[in-house]
C-alpha cells in the first residue's frame, strides 16, 4: 500500500499521525539532506506552477500560513523560479507542473512509482536543483490531491495541527525549522474516496454557521464550506455529503458552494436519500414539480435530476444512484415487491442515462454508488441487480455495528464495495446527537473488518455537527489513508499519538489515559441513552461507575489547570467538556440524592454556556446544545431518579462465576487467524476476536476457560459479546459451547435490525447469548468456538442460581 524509500524526518517538535514520519528538533542544518524552512527570521520561497489546480495553490498558501504560525516568518509564494538566492520549497504534480518535468527531465527526480498513482506524493530534498539555488525541498504528487496532501504533511511535520482552526489547536512557536528530507513516499491511500456526511445539524454547525461565523448567508454557506474543505485536505481526505435536513439552504442553492469544493479539490457526492446531488428537502417543490413518485410523475422527477447532472456534471462527484422518500423514508410506491424491484431498475438505468449524457459516455468511468439502507436493503435482497461498475456502499446499524458487507460474488464486482458508517446518529431506538462517544476501538473492529473484506471504496461517516466528533472523525480518516498503521491496540496507539502532537509530550500520557476511561465509561451507555440503561446498586454497580466518572473528572481538571494558558481553549473543546458532560449526565440519573441530580444538570448548562461564550472569546457561539432535539433524556429529573432505587447491594458469592473473555485460560488459534485481544472495546475490560475476519472461522479455533465450583445443580452461562452482525447474508453469527464433555450447544447472536432484541443490544453495547447446562462441585473447562466470522466477546458469566439483575454483568471473579 505505501511505498517508503529511505525515511523522511520532519524535524519538529510534535510527532505527526499516520505515515508522515518520525519527528524530532534539530536547531541548525547538519547534512546535504536538511533543508531549512525557516532560519534566523528568513523562510524559504514557496515556488508553484502557475497551470496547477486551485487546490495546491491553496495548499501552497496554508503552507506558507502555517510556516508563519510557527515561526513568525512567512515565506513568499511564487509561481515561477526567477531570481530566487534562498532555498526554495517546489510544490508540484507530475505531468502538470513545467518545474517538476525539468527536474525530472535533468535526473534531479525520480518519479518511478509515482506515475499513474492516486493521491500519492513524494518529498525529498534537491542538490542544486536550478541555477542559483543550492537547495530544494521538493513536493511532487502523482495527482493534484497528492500534491496538496504532500504540502500538507509538511504543515502537521513542523507542528500545525489539522485543528487548529476547527478546534484552536495552538503550534508550539519554533524559530529554526529544519526539515531533513531523505526520498519518502506516501500513497495510494488505502481507501479511494474518504470523507464526512454533515447531518441532523440542526442544533450545532446550522445554527453556528447562520448566526455566528457566517450571518451574511444566514446558513452553511461558502465560507463555512471552504473551512470544512480546508480540513477534510489537512485529513487528507477527499469526499464531503452536504449538510441536507429541513431548515438548512441546500448546498447547490448558494452557486459559491460547488466551485468552493471544486478549488479545494473535494469530491461532492450526497447521502442515500438524495439521488444525483439532489438535497431534496430544500430543492423539491410538489407544488410546481408535482408529487415525489416515479411511478405516477416519472417526466418530472427526471427532469428535476437532469437538471443538477447538467449543473454540476463537470465537477469531481460521486452520484448517489437509486431513490428513497423526499427525506429519511421510503420511496413512495404502491405495488408487489417484483414490481418494485421493477422499478428501482428503471430509475437506475433513467439516472445512468443522464450521467451518460452529461458526465461521460463511458458511463464505467463515472464514479457512482448505491446505499442499500433501511428499506432499500430488502428491494436488493430481492433480486434488484446494480450494475457491476456502481459500488455498493454498506451502511452500518446507525449505531456503530456494519449491518453486512460483500458476499465473495459480490467482491467480484469491479465497482468494489464502501461503507457508510455512523458517529451521530438521529433515529431509533435513541439518538446520539449531542456528545460522540464511539470508542476508536470499535471503529478499528468494524472498520478493518471492512476493508478485509473488500469495502476499499469509499468510507463516509456521517459526523453529525462536526463538533465535538474531532477524534473520533480523524482517527477514522486516517486510518481510511492508511489501514495498516494500527492494529488491535489502537485506541490506546492513536490517543496517546493524538495527545502527544495536539498537546505536547508533557501531559501527552494522562490526556491520552482521560480519553481511554471516556470511551470505556461511555461505551456501555452513552449519555444520550441513560434513560434506557439498567443499571443497579447490586454488587456497587452503580457505585462504582460514579467514583470512576468523579475521579476521571479530577484528573481531567488537574490536567486543566497544568496546562499553558495557550491549550487551554482546545482543551475543554475536545477532552474537558466531554468528559465533565458525560459525568455529569451520569451524576443526574445515577445518583441517589435529588440534589445532586438537579446541581448536575445545572452544571451541565453552565458547562456548556462556558462552550458557547467564553471558548476562543466567543467563536463557538450556538455550536454546541445541551438539549439536541429536546429529547427527554435532557430534561430536569423531578425526583430521585428510579434507576438508583433498586434492590441493595449483595455480597459476591458462589451464586455466579465471572470471567473477562479476553483473559482465556487456553487459546487455540486457526490457519491463519489468531486470537487478538482488542484494546479499549469492552463493557468491562477489553474483548477478544479471532483476527483477521476471514469469510469462514477455522475449526479448531476456540477459547477455554477453567473455573473452579462448590455447586451442583443447574448452571446459566451468559456470553456477552459486542453486538456486530453476520458478516454478510450468507452467514450467521453463531458460536458452540460446552462445558467439559458435554455436547457443545449453538447459539445465533444475530438480530434483525429495529427488532426489540437489537434494540436492546446497541443500547447497552452488548448481545448475550444464554444456555444452561450442569454442574458438579469441582474444577470445569468451559469452551467456546467460533462458528461463524466477526464474533467479538467481551464477558462469560455463569449464573448459578443468585446472579443479581445488573447492566454490565457481575464483577470478574477472582482467577481459579
Amino acid at each position: 500500500m505505501f511505498l517508503t524509500l529511505g525515511r523522511f524526518l520532519l524535524l519538529a517538535v510534535l510527532p505527526a499521525i499516520a505515515s508522515a514520519g518520525e519527528l524530532a528538533l534539530k536547531d541548525a542544518i547538519g547534512g546535504l539532506t536538511d533543508f531549512p524552512v525557516a532560519v534566523d527570521g528568513r523562510a524559504a520561497e514557496i515556488v508553484t506552477d502557475k497551470a496547477e489546480a486551485d487546490v495546491v495553490h491553496i495548499a501552497a498558501d496554508l503552507l506558507a500560513s502555517d510556516v508563519e504560525r510557527v515561526s513568525g516568518v512567512k515565506p513568499r509564494v511564487a509561481v515561477a523560479i526567477a531570481g530566487q538566492t534562498t532555498p526554495v520549497i517546489v510544490i508540484g504534480t507530475l505531468g502538470k507542473s513545467a518545474l517538476i518535468t525539468d527536474l525530472v527531465k535533468r535526473g534531479k527526480l525520480d518519479d518511478k512509482g509515482l506515475e499513474g498513482q492516486w493521491e500519492s506524493f513524494v518529498i525529498t530534498t534537491v542538490v542544486a536543483p536550478y541555477p542559483g539555488i543550492n537547495t530544494a525541498l521538493v513536493i511532487v504528487g502523482s495527482d493534484h490531491r497528492g500534491t496538496a496532501f504532500g504540502a500538507l504533511s509538511l504543515s502537521e511535520a513542523i507542528g500545525v495541527s489539522p485543528w487548529e482552526w476547527w478546534a484552536d489547536v495552538p503550534p508550539l512557536p519554533r524559530k529554526t525549522l529544519v526539515v531533513s528530507a531523505e526520498t519518502h513516499t506516501q500513497g495510494p491511500p488505502s481507501v479511494k474516496y474518504r470523507g464526512i456526511f454533515i447531518n441532523d445539524e440542526d442544533w450545532g454547525i446550522r445554527p453556528w454557521a447562520a448566526k455566528t461565523f457566517e450571518p451574511e448567508a444566514q446558513n452553511l454557506g461558502p465560507k463555512t464550506y471552504a473551512k470544512i474543505c480546508e480540513l477534510l485536505l489537512r485529513l487528507k481526505a477527499n469526499s464531503l455529503w452536504p449538510a441536507m435536513h429541513p431548515g438548512t439552504k441546500a448546498f447547490n442553492s448558494f452557486p459559491e458552494n460547488k466551485l468552493v469544493a471544486n478549488r479545494y479539490g473535494i469530491v461532492m457526492g450526497s447521502s442515500h436519500c438524495e439521488p444525483l446531488l439532489r438535497n431534496n428537502v430544500g430543492e423539491w417543490d410538489g407544488k410546481t414539480r408535482g408529487e415525489w413518485n416515479y411511478q405516477t410523475n416519472r417526466a418530472g422527477v427526471l427532469n428535476y435530476w437532469e437538471e443538477r447532472v447538467e449543473e454540476n456534471g463537470l465537477f469531481e462527484n460521486n452520484f448517489t444512484l437509486g431513490m428513497r422518500g423526499v427525506h429519511d423514508g421510503e420511496m413512495p410506491f404502491k405495488g408487489s415487491m417484483p414490481e418494485r424491484v421493477a422499478l428501482m431498475q428503471q430509475i437506475i438505468r433513467d439516472q445512468r442515462g443522464l450521467l451518460t449524457k452529461y458526465v461521460n459516455p463511458k458511463i464505467e468511468q463515472v464514479p457512482q454508488i448505491f446505499i442499500p439502507y433501511k428499506e432499500v436493503l430488502t428491494t436488493y435482497q430481492n433480486g434488484l441487480q446494480v450494475p457491476e461498475d456502481v459500488t455498493l456502499v454498506w451502511p452500518d446499524d446507525n449505531h456503530g455495528y456494519i449491518r453486512r458487507l460483500s458476499t465473495p460474488e459480490e467482491q467480484k464486482r469491479s465497482g468494489g464495495s464502501g461503507v457508510y458508517y455512523h458517529l451521530s446518529y438521529w433515529g431509533a431506538p435513541e439518538d446520539y446527537l449531542w456528545l460522540c462517544t464511539t470508542p476508536p476501538a470499535l471503529i478499528w473492529e468494524e472498520m478493518r473488518k471492512a476493508y478485509d473484506h473488500g469495502a476499499r471504496r469509499l468510507w463516509i461517516a456521517n459526523v453529525g455537527d462536526l463538533k465535538p466528533a474531532e477524534i473520533d472523525l480523524e482517527f477514522f480518516l486516517r486510518m481510511a489513508w492508511d489501514v495498516s498503521q494500527w492494529d488491535e491496540k489502537a485506541q490506546p496507539t492513536f490517543l496517546a499519538q493524538w495527545a502527544q502532537r495536539t498537546f505536547g509530550k508533557t501531559s501527552s500520557t494522562d490526556i491520552a489515559a482521560v480519553l481511554d476511561e471516556y470511551y470505556r465509561l461511555n461505551y456501555p451507555a452513552k449519555p444520550e441513552h441513560l434513560l434506557k440503561a439498567q443499571f443497579t446498586t447490586n454488587y456497587n454497580e452503580i457505585g462504582q461507575r460514579l467514583q470512576r466518572f468523579t475521579a476521571l473528572v479530577e484528573k481531567t481538571n488537574a490536567i486543566y489547570e497544568k496546562l499553558p494558558p495557550a491549550l487551554r481553549d482546545a482543551f475543554y473543546e475536545l477532552v474537558a467538556y466531554p468528559v465533565r458532560c458525560s459525568a455529569l449526565m451520569n451524576e443526574k440519573y445515577l445518583s441517589s440524592d435529588p440534589a445532586k441530580s438537579q446541581a448536575a444538570h445545572d452544571q451541565i448548562q453552565a458547562e456548556t454556556k462556558i462552550y458557547n461564550e467564553q471558548i476562543a472569546n466567543g467563536k463557538w457561539n450556538r455550536m454546541m446544545s445541551a438539549s439536541p432535539r429536546g429529547g427527554a433524556v435532557f430534561k430536569k429529573v423531578s425526583s430521585s431518579p428510579a434507576l438508583a432505587a433498586l434492590s441493595p447491594a449483595k455480597p459476591a458469592d458462589d451464586g455466579y462465576i465471572s470471567l473477562e473473555a479476553e483473559k482465556p485460560s487456553r487459546t487455540t488459534n486457526g490457519s491463519g487467524a489468531t486470537w487478538k485481544t482488542i484494546a479499549g472495546l469492552g463493557r468491562s475490560g477489553d474483548s477478544i476476536a479471532l483476527l483477521p475476519t476471514g469469510e469462514s472461522v477455522p475449526a479448531a479455533a476456540a477459547l477455554e476457560y477453567e473455573f473452579n465450583s462448590s455447586h451442583t445443580g443447574s448452571a446459566r452461562v451468559l456470553v456477552y459479546s459486542i453486538p456486530t452482525h453476520a458478516l454478510h447474508s450468507g452467514l450467521k453469527l453463531r458460536y458452540s459451547i460446552g462445558i467439559d464433555n458435554e455436547p457443545p450447544q449453538e447459539v445465533d447472536l444475530e438480530s434483525a435490525e429495529f427488532s426489540p432484541q437489537w434494540s436492546a443490544n446497541v443500547l447497552r453495547g452488548t448481545a448475550i447469548g444464554t444456555t444452561n447446562h450442569s454442574l458438579t462441585a469441582g474444577r470445569h473447562t468451559l469452551k467456546i468456538q467460533p462458528l461463524d466470522p466477526g464474533l467479538v466477546f467481551d464477558k462469560v458469566v455463569l449464573d448459578l442460581g443468585r446472579l443479581q439483575p445488573t447492566h454490565l454483568g457481575p464483577p470478574a471473579s477472582a482467577a481459579p
